[in-house]
């Protein structure tokens, strides 16, 4: 894959969102998508890793929880090698590993109208990020956000 790099657009408390850049091989730079991270503030449950709840349907009880989840999901403009998506998850889970009593799930989201809505970043970025925002437990409104706290590390507080 050709270089593959993050640039911030949101981060709340709870929520950050990543434009997922790639250099293509014509030499510039296109969105092919965004990296949602959400900190579910709860236990792990297997609802959480629907390859395992067949595994464990039968003794859930030995389902071994963390303290809390943090969910990791891509969107992206259209399907992408599996090589190429074990780098996008690398580079995601590497966000936010290693936190104690903390797991990390994985996934991605193709979405073919993506391009529509990346279309929408400077003309109204928040309408774009509420968006997304849906696919995540809590889904969260920023459309009442002020553009001008997108100078700002942290959004919530300015809006």
């Amino acid at each position: 894959m050709p270089e593959v790099y993050l640039i911030g657009e949101l981060r709340m408390k709870n929520f950050e969102i990543f434009r997922l850049m790639q250099t293509k091989e014509d030499g510039w730079n296109y969105v092919i998508g965004f990296l949602l991270i959400e900190d579910c503030n709860r236990k792990s449950r297997i609802s959480d890793y629907p390859f395992l709840e067949e595994v464990f349907k039968d003794t859930p009880e030995e389902f071994d929880t963390s303290e809390n989840i943090i969910k990791l999901q891509a969107v992206i403009t259209e399907p992408m090698a599996e090589e190429d998506i074990e780098v996008l998850e690398h580079i995601s889970v590497s966000l936010v590993e290693f936190k104690e009593q903390t797991a990390v799930t994985f996934s991605v989201i193709v979405r073919e109208d993506l391009n529509e809505l990346i279309g929408l970043l400077d003309e109204n970025p928040f309408a774009v990020y509420t968006e997304l925002l849906l696919y995540t437990e809590a889904k969260p409104t920023v459309s009442h956000f002020k553009k001008e706290s997108l100078r700002r590390l942290f959004q919530e507080y300015s809006s």
